[in-house]
C-alpha cells in the first residue's frame, strides 16, 4: 500500500505558483501509484461553503481529482481552517464529473488508515494542538450550523472571498513574523506539536501514527514506543510531501 499526503498549500488562484506545486504533487510517480491521496487541509487559502463558483474558479483542481481517481487512487479531503464547510461543494463536483461517492471523500475531522497492521490517523492538526484556546473558540464559532447555512445560501461568493482573504492575510502576516521567519519560532512550534502529539497518543492509545498539517513546521518525530508524528510543513516552503507505505514514512521532494 502507498499513501501520499500534502497539506497547507494555500492556493489563492489556479494560476499561482502554489497551484503549480499541487499539480507537481499529483503528477509525481509515487502519487500516481498511490492507493490513497490525502489532502490534509488548507489546500486552498480560502474555500468556504458550497458555492458553485468554486467549481469554475478551481476547475483545474477538480480535473486533477478526476484524473487521479481514473488512475485508481482514492482521494481523501480533510477540512482545514482555511477550507471548511465544503461537503456540499464536493458533492457537486462528484455529480458534475461523474465521480463515484466512495472514491472522493470529504472528511470533517480525521481519517484512519491501517498500514502494516497499525492505525495511522490523518488530521489537519488544529484538533491536536494544545494551549490555543482563542483558536478553539474561533473553530467552534465557524463550525456552527448557522455559519454553514450562511456560507452556503445567504452570503454572496464575492463577500466570502473578500473577507476570507482579508482575514487570512492578516493572520498569516502575524504568524509569519512571530513563528516562521525565525529559528526560535520554528523550534517553539516544533516542540509544541511534539508535546501535543504525545498527549494525543495518550488519549488515543489505538493510534500508532499521526499525520498533521496546520503548524507550517516540517517534522518527523519518533516516540520511544514506536509511534510517530509527521508534518509536511508549509508546502510552498518545504517543497515536499509525505509518503507512507509498509516500508515506513518518507518525505519526498517536489
Amino acid at each position: 500500500m502507498i499513501i501520499t499526503s500534502i497539506s497547507d498549500v494555500h492556493i489563492k488562484e489556479s494560476t499561482d505558483s502554489n497551484f503549480s506545486l499541487l499539480k507537481k504533487f499529483f503528477n509525481h510517480e509515487y502519487v500516481r501509484k498511490s492507493d490513497y491521496i490525502v489532502l490534509n487541509g488548507d489546500i486552498f487559502d480560502i474555500l468556504i461553503g458550497g458555492k458553485v463558483q468554486y467549481l469554475k474558479k478551481y476547475s483545474d483542481f477538480f480535473l486533477l481529482i478526476e484524473s487521479a481517481i481514473k488512475n485508481g487512487s482514492k482521494i481523501i479531503y480533510i477540512e482545514g481552517n482555511h477550507d471548511f464547510h465544503i461537503e456540499r461543494l464536493i458533492r457537486k463536483s462528484k455529480k458534475k464529473l461523474g465521480i463515484p461517492d466512495e472514491m472522493f471523500l470529504h472528511i470533517k475531522n480525521y481519517f484512519d488508515i491501517e498500514v502494516d497492521n497499525r492505525l495511522v490517523r490523518f488530521t489537519h492538526g488544529d484538533d491536536v494542538e494544545i494551549e490555543n484556546e482563542s483558536y478553539r473558540k474561533y473553530k467552534r464559532a465557524i463550525n456552527n450550523p448557522f455559519v454553514k447555512f450562511l456560507g452556503d445560501y445567504i452570503v454572496p461568493f464575492s463577500f466570502i472571498e473578500w473577507i476570507g482573504h482579508r482575514a487570512s492575510n492578516k493572520s498569516r502576516g502575524k504568524n509569519v513574523k512571530k513563528y516562521e521567519l525565525t529559528v526560535e519560532g520554528q523550534e517553539f512550534v516544533k516542540d509544541k506539536f511534539r508535546t501535543s502529539s504525545k498527549l494525543y497518543f495518550k488519549d488515543h492509545s489505538n493510534i500508532s501514527g499521526l499525520v498533521c498539517g496546520h503548524s507550517h513546521c516540517k517534522d518527523y518525530f519518533k516516540l520511544d514506543d514506536g509511534k510517530f508524528y509527521v508534518n509536511n510543513g508549509f508546502a510552498p516552503a518545504s517543497k515536499s510531501f509525505i509518503k507512507i507505505s509498509d516500508a515506513g514514512v518518507e518525505f519526498i521532494d517536489l
